[in-house]
């Protein structure tokens, strides 16, 4: 019991975040509830919009404060509440502790900026090395991602869209960190960029034993890289389980509908099959399951009450009472 405790690095309970918007009040994330052991990789699924990036922002408590009304709930970090945590201490854990990839690496990067000098602002914050060490150490770090150290006195605009991604990551590493938070890191580049930067994030994770959230609304991706999935949909955790478990045996009819819409090469099919309809307003969602209004099992009985999340097995959480049909 204890291993298993000093094996959790993120636990997060109860995680309820609302923001302002024109005098309404806008339900981003509703009780969520989930965990990442020590170098495991957990992806979070689902549509735009379902909360995903507010998750990690969260995390990292980098919300917006003139649009924030509310966060509740806790964020235990190496067993410590960040949302408890002083400004000064978060300063601390953010690059260092924790890090993230942003989704855009075109505006993640100071276009009047070397980029080995944005990557070693980082590291001579948290290492406590001169600033000549930090630029050796950022060097290093764009070597260690395919890029020539010699290109290190370049600007951001002189890189291809795949090289900018690959110095968001190398930044984003560059201090070892414990946990590191992707959003949706390929969405920008072609295909086959997508693939290089998604094994060299795979390959970098597992030389530093680095856990990871990884934020996509590609199944693909998730197949190929996590160990864990959390199905989000507004704001709320519908499913999660190992990938296996997930990908197996899909239970609720959201993540049912999420593979139902993948295309399938050894099936001869005129069209895909769509989930209908469109996720609910956040700031007036429905009673009872927020996915009902789309759900083809759904009943009186789904649109009355919250819906706990139940655990079919130790490795596959639910949230639906119709399940068993």
């Amino acid at each position: 019991m204890e291993n298993e405790k000093n094996n959790k690095l993120l636990e997060i309970k109860d995680l309820e975040v609302r923001y302002r918007s024109g005098g309404r009040s806008v339900h981003a994330v509703n009780g969520v509830s989930l965990s990442v052991d020590r170098g495991e990789i957990l992806g979070l699924v689902g549509e735009t919009g379902a909360g995903k990036t507010t998750i990690a922002k969260s995390i990292l408590r980098i919300l917006p404060d003139h649009a924030i009304q509310s966060v509740s709930g806790e964020i235990i970090f190496d067993g410590e509440d960040l949302l408890k945590a002083k400004n000064n201490r978060m300063t601390a854990i953010r690059g260092y502790k924790i890090s993230m990839i942003f989704q855009d690496p075109m505006t993640a990067l100071n276009p009047i900026m070397p980029v080995n000098k944005q990557i070693a602002e980082g590291i001579a914050l948290h290492m406590g090395v001169s600033k000549r060490e930090a630029i050796e150490r950022a060097n290093k770090m764009l070597e260690t991602v395919g890029i020539s150290s010699d290109r290190g006195g370049e600007y951001p605009h002189q890189f291809s869209g795949g090289m900018k991604q690959r110095v968001v990551i190398a930044m984003a590493l560059a201090c070892r960190p414990d946990l590191l938070l992707a959003d949706e890191p390929t969405t920008a580049l072609d295909v086959t960029i997508q693939a290089q930067v998604l094994e060299l994030i795979a390959n970098l994770q597992k030389e530093l034993h680095t856990a990871m959230i990884l934020i996509t609304h590609d199944l693909g991706v998730v197949a190929g890289v996590c160990d864990k999935v959390a199905v989000v949909y507004a704001g709320e955790i519908l499913e999660s389980g190992t990938k296996e478990e997930i990908f197996d045996h899909p239970k609720h009819p959201y993540t049912k509908g999420l593979f139902g819409a993948l295309p399938d090469l050894s099936k001869k099919v005129s069209r895909l099959s769509p989930i209908d309809g469109l996720p609910p307003d956040p700031t007036n969602l429905p009673p009872g399951c927020p996915f009902a209004p789309r759900c083809p099992k759904a009943t009186d009985e789904c649109r009355q009450g919250a819906i706990a999340l139940e655990a079919l097995n130790p490795d596959h959480l639910c949230r639906c009472i119709h399940i068993d049909e």
